[in-house]
């Protein structure tokens, strides 16, 4: 690619995170309803763990794009709330895997269907074909964005 088409990618992508943070995520649940002090971070981290079922501090921290240590304390917090569980890496005594436990993944299904709800609301009047098209576009820069390897 070109450095003015990779200009209009990175441009493209940025506006895509834009949007989708002012669109949906700004709408969506921001603190948990039943776990007093369980904010906006604290959801996306469990929200990962329920997608991908058990993963490192390392992994968390580059989802998030946050520094190890910074996340260490958001973690405590779920684990003193019930909502995670660390655990030894069985293969490498040097990592530790971080995971839900029942109430977590009853927590993060709460937090979800009301973010489902809501975005049902954001798109109550969107054209039926106009929604289908963004849905198969989503599809297929997710299946894209899985596929690209990494540099590092």
């Amino acid at each position: 690619m070109t450095y003015e088409e990779l200009q209009e990618l990175h441009e493209l992508l940025f506006k895509t995170m834009g949007l989708f943070h002012e669109k949906f995520l700004r709408q969506f649940p921001k603190e948990s309803r039943k776990y007093q002090g369980i904010k906006k971070n604290h959801i996306m981290i469990i929200g990962f763990l329920y997608q991908n079922h058990v993963l490192t501090a390392t992994q968390i921290a580059k989802m998030l794009n946050m520094e190890k240590g910074s996340l260490t304390t958001l973690i405590d917090q779920l684990e003193k709330s019930g909502l995670v569980i660390r655990c030894d890496d069985a293969n490498d005594r040097r990592k530790t895997l971080i995971s839900l436990t029942n109430d977590g993944k009853l927590e993060i299904e709460d937090i979800m269907k009301n973010s489902i709800q809501c975005m049902g609301k954001i798109l109550g009047n969107t054209e039926p074909s106009e929604l289908m098209k963004f849905v198969d576009s989503l599809k297929y820069a997710v299946e894209f964005m899985q596929k690209i390897k990494k540099v590092n």
